[in-house]
């Protein structure tokens, strides 16, 4: 599934788009609307909110339209811009990224009449601006006091968002749990992908180790949104996959509720994500590290699908991670650039024999050794 989509289903719901929808209701109420722009964005607001239920829309519109044959779009009327001079409709909601670019397009051309409004889909309201504005200092705040390094904590509000501070502040208070405790260590493998399986070699060494307690790896589908159908032979194949070479896995995905209870159930201390591109918001890494110090593990970057890296949704997710490991500098310093982390102290280089160094990494820094 395309990267950028999925940073927009995750970003709607950041925001709560069910409430912004209940504004825009009211708002627009007995308003004739056009949605403008035909992106990514809009797919996933079509795809995943009853907007006809909210909203009364008439058609959808994008200047890169050229094909007149072409007349619906996800059961909306689809124009052509200059088909607008002809409708009667009082409101036009654009879902591209540069509004302005929008707004002079359309009434440079005298696309539509000037009493047609031309505002943004996604509307955040000053109040909640601020709010987050507020959310941030307390999340500076909260990582001072828990962190009491006054670098880190500058460093982290410059470069860093509220979300990202809470998940260090969360990853702090983990890692002393950790540190204290003499039990094993319980720990999560999550896989959503049997083409690339290096972290096995992992798994094997930290589940015959003491100090750890590995639970049976977690198959799942490769994202858990709840529109998209579960691939069932998909999942067939790699639990068939992991049983061949007598790895302990289960099938770790409800039916119904799309949800992965057995991590609950596991209660674990570490969570290794073979790809961090969950977007049930139980189980991404922003939420895990209210519970767990969470992974993932890049063993060859420059294999790697750089579209993806450089997506506003992977780089969320990778910024709430605690740590991702890499084998050398050269990779670090690449992978670091395209997902924006050089500033966060998350990507760690470890030695050639990456799963080795990791364990070692893992026991000196857990005080295990």
């Amino acid at each position: 599934m395309n990267e950028e989509y999925l940073s927009y289903v995750d970003y709607l719901k950041s925001i709560n788009f069910n409430e912004k929808l209940e504004i825009l209701k009211e708002k627009y109420n007995g308003k004739k609307i056009v949605i403008f722009g035909t992106g990514l964005l809009l797919d996933a607001i079509l795809d995943n909110y009853p907007v006809k239920d909210y909203l009364n829309i008439i058609g959808i519109s994008d200047k890169r339209i050229e094909d007149e044959s072409t007349k619906d779009y996800k059961g909306f009327n689809l124009y052509k811009p200059i088909a607008l001079r002809a409708l009667n409709f009082n409101v036009i909601l654009d879902t591209n990224i540069l509004f302005e670019n929008t707004k002079r397009f359309l009434r440079k051309n005298y696309f539509v009449k000037k009493s047609v409004k031309i505002e943004k889909f996604i509307q955040i309201p000053f109040k909640e601006r601020i709010e987050n504005f507020c959310k941030k200092q307390k999340a500076v705040f909260t990582y001072l006091i828990t962190s009491k390094n006054i670098f880190k904590t500058f460093k982290y509000a410059v470069f860093c968002t509220a979300q990202e501070i809470e998940s260090k502040s969360n990853y702090i208070k983990k890692l002393s749990d950790i540190r204290n405790s003499d039990k094993p260590i319980r720990t999560v493998f999550i896989c959503s992908e049997i083409a690339h399986t290096d972290f096995v070699g992992l798994y094997n060494l930290l589940y015959f180790d003491k100090d750890f307690k590995v639970f049976p790896i977690i198959v799942t589908p490769d994202n858990l949104l709840e529109s998209e159908p579960i691939d069932e032979e998909r999942m067939k194949r790699f639990i068939e996959f992991f049983n061949s070479f007598d790895t302990k896995v289960i099938d770790g995905i409800d039916r119904e509720t799309k949800e992965l209870a057995c991590i609950h159930a596991f209660k674990p201390d570490l969570v290794f994500y073979q790809k961090p591109i969950f977007i049930k918001d139980d189980f991404n890494p922003a939420k895990m590290s209210e519970k767990a110090l969470t992974f993932s593990i890049e063993y060859d970057v420059r294999n790697e699908n750089f579209t993806s890296l450089g997506s506003k949704y992977f780089r969320k997710q990778v910024a709430n991670m605690w740590r991702i490991f890499l084998n050398n500098h050269e990779d670090k310093k690449l992978y670091t650039e395209y997902t924006d982390l050089e500033n966060k102290d998350i990507a760690a280089v470890v030695n050639k024999n990456i799963n080795t160094g990791i364990v070692k990494y893992l026991k000196k820094t857990l005080n295990k050794h």
